[in-house]
């Protein structure tokens, strides 16, 4: 090996850290990137959709998106106001939340006692539990600023996700016929190939997820409005965010909700644990597995964990992108890898009972 080769080798080495590191430091913009690509990705048959009925580009972007974003700021109207309004009066009166904890606690105590006959206690004693709950009032208080500071910067990361996707929409075809020149001739029907499936399998499975959370969502703010349970927009939004957690979602989404109405009484809160939980069931074994049949085709035991890595990485973000980003790695897998590697291996014919392959044929001199 050449001075020369060994110097060109080093410095792609560090280029390669360089460029990886880069990338880490910049972890949050290129999650806003992909986010944005998926919205896009999701939307973007809308869009084509409404071209084929004659309603221009800049017209059937302006729709789709416009309506995408009145959605979800009327969605935020309708639910921040009760949520912040109670975060405002526990700060006013923190007595009242420990008042409500302690009620909420002595509840399960008796209600576990009625079912075990023993004398069972759970928690922590009361003095404890005011003590506690203080100690976090005064927490928050010192660290409102900084809350008013994250949800500015979540309505700027909306705004940039959906400029950023109005950008994608309009740049996609140039990207990609740009993309498509830098590989050979004889790769360039592959490469559309990936960029089709890859759009057409994570836009539906975003499509898939977001139906799936709104439809229990309304089921649940339904249910709990008809039965008059305090907070119900506010407990059918939390629960419906949790769903569109791959797997895991839902489990969590029905603790989240039964604690939230624990905080208002014990029958709402036996309410809500029942409707959940129904509801879970009901997503996990009819709506799941009917709306999501193109997505992304995992183990449960793989997506949990691609879920539990994407929580520690981005926390709720990462989870709910953890997905999608292990199915953009599978079909590069399956095209670049996987299935060049079975073609080489493929069954060609049988001789005399025994079954030769492709690199054995390539070998076998010719008769």
């Amino acid at each position: 090996m050449t001075v020369g080769q060994v110097f060109k080798g080093t410095l792609a080495v560090l280029l390669a850290l360089a460029t990886a590191y880069l990338i880490v430091l910049t972890l949050n913009v290129w999650i806003t990137v992909l986010v944005a690509i998926l919205v896009a990705s999701a939307v973007r048959p809308y869009i084509l959709r409404l071209m084929r009925l004659g309603v221009s580009q800049v017209a059937s972007i302006l729709i789709v998106y416009g309506g995408l974003a009145a959605g979800t700021v009327t969605l935020l109207i309708l639910v921040m106001p009760p949520i912040i309004n109670q975060f405002v009066s526990y700060l006013d009166n923190e007595d009242r939340l420990a008042n409500r904890l302690i009620s909420a606690q002595n509840w399960v105590d008796r209600t576990v006692d009625q079912f075990t006959e023993g004398d069972i206690q759970f928690g922590l004693p009361p003095e404890e539990i005011r003590t506690s709950v203080s100690n976090v009032i005064q927490e928050v208080r010192i660290t409102a600023p900084t809350l008013v500071g994250s949800a500015t910067s979540f309505i700027g990361d909306l705004i940039l996700v959906i400029v950023m996707g109005l950008y994608w929409i309009t740049t996609r075809e140039r990207t990609e016929a740009f993309l498509v020149q830098l590989v050979p001739l004889g790769n360039r029907a592959q490469l559309r190939l990936i960029f089709e499936e890859i759009e057409i399998r994570l836009g539906s499975y975003v499509r898939s997820i977001v139906l799936v959370s709104v439809i229990v969502g309304f089921m649940c703010f339904a249910v709990l409005l008809v039965l008059r349970v305090p907070g119900a927009g506010t407990i059918s939004f939390f629960y419906a965010i949790a769903t569109a957690i791959p797997v895991i979602g839902g489990l969590i989404g029905v603790v989240i909700a039964t604690l939230l109405a624990l905080l208002t009484s014990p029958t709402a809160a036996v309410i809500v644990l029942v409707l959940t939980f129904l509801l879970q069931q009901f997503e996990n074994y009819y709506l799941t597995p009917r709306l999501m049949a193109q997505g992304t085709d995992f183990d449960p035991l793989l997506v949990i964990i691609f879920v539990s890595m994407g929580l520690t990485l981005g926390g709720v973000t990462g989870a709910l992108i953890a997905v999608p980003v292990a199915g953009i790695v599978s079909i590069l897998t399956k095209h670049l890898i996987l299935e060049p590697r079975k073609a080489t291996v493929a069954p060609a014919k049988i001789e005399g009972g025994i079954l030769l392959q492709v690199s054995d044929l390539a070998k076998q001199p010719e008769k």
